[in-house]
């Protein structure tokens, strides 16, 4: 009776364990995270539904914050340029500046993710290189201006009258992370850089999708069942 009771209680213990790990998600894709002194996090669905937007387009951030952008489909990238030429590497205007640069993002398996540090509350402008998107719209900003000359709305403009260098174009997975003479560094686990004016850059990861935590706690349940089913016929 004895054994049989330890079965038992063997059973809903790793029974738990598996309804526990099936309810393990995704991080979410929007809005912001932060809180109890971690980092705010500003999450920025690329090519959401197919679109050809970051979303949102463009936010307000403080320094020392994250700004996280999430491709969700197709094969974009986000790449630092200048408010005077939005569709090109910040570089082209500006020699002394390499700025950020994603490389090319195809979404496969997980979503991969390419984050900037926010360093100071000046404007960074950034476009998406796959050829064709930035003259479509799909640009980005952080802490643009709300009124002037140099609002996003004027920024997207720009891009969408061909006020600008040549696009970009290319496919598949590009470098992520580059080196500039700026103020700022970020890194990550697989490279490191420091991009120019107020925001740096880190290379990119891959957040995971849905369910992608239940498969080990699973696999070790089945062999906590073995282990005392084994034990159970031993008895006899």
């Amino acid at each position: 009776m004895q054994l049989l009771n330890t079965i038992v209680s063997a059973f809903l213990l790793t029974a738990a364990a598996s309804a526990q790990s099936a309810t393990q998600s995704a991080p979410q894709a929007s809005g912001t995270a932060g809180a109890g002194g971690d980092v705010k996090v500003h999450v920025v669905q690329v090519g959401l539904n197919g679109s050809l937007e970051f979303s949102p387009n463009s936010i307000q951030a403080n320094p020392g914050e994250v700004v996280q952008f999430q491709f969700m489909a197709k094969n974009h990238s986000v790449v630092q340029s200048a408010f005077s030429d939005p569709c090109a590497p910040i570089n082209t205007v500006m020699s002394n500046v390499t700025g950020f640069k994603s490389g090319f993002m195809p979404v496969k398996d997980s979503i991969p993710v390419f984050s900037v540090m926010v360093n100071d509350t000046k404007p960074v402008w950034a476009y998406c290189s796959q050829v064709g998107h930035c003259a479509k719209g799909m640009v980005f900003a952080i802490n643009a201006p709300t009124t002037g000359a140099k609002t996003f709305s004027a920024f997207q403009a720009m891009a969408m009258n061909g006020t600008s260098s040549s696009s970009t174009s290319g496919s598949g997975s590009g470098s992520s992370g580059s080196s500039s003479s700026g103020s700022g560094s970020g890194s990550s686990s697989g490279a490191s850089g420091s991009a120019s004016g107020s925001a740096a850059a880190s290379s990119s990861t891959a957040v995971p999708k849905a369910g992608d935590g239940a498969k080990p706690m699973v696999d070790m349940t089945m062999l906590m069942l073995v282990g005392v089913f084994g034990l159970f016929f031993a008895g006899f």
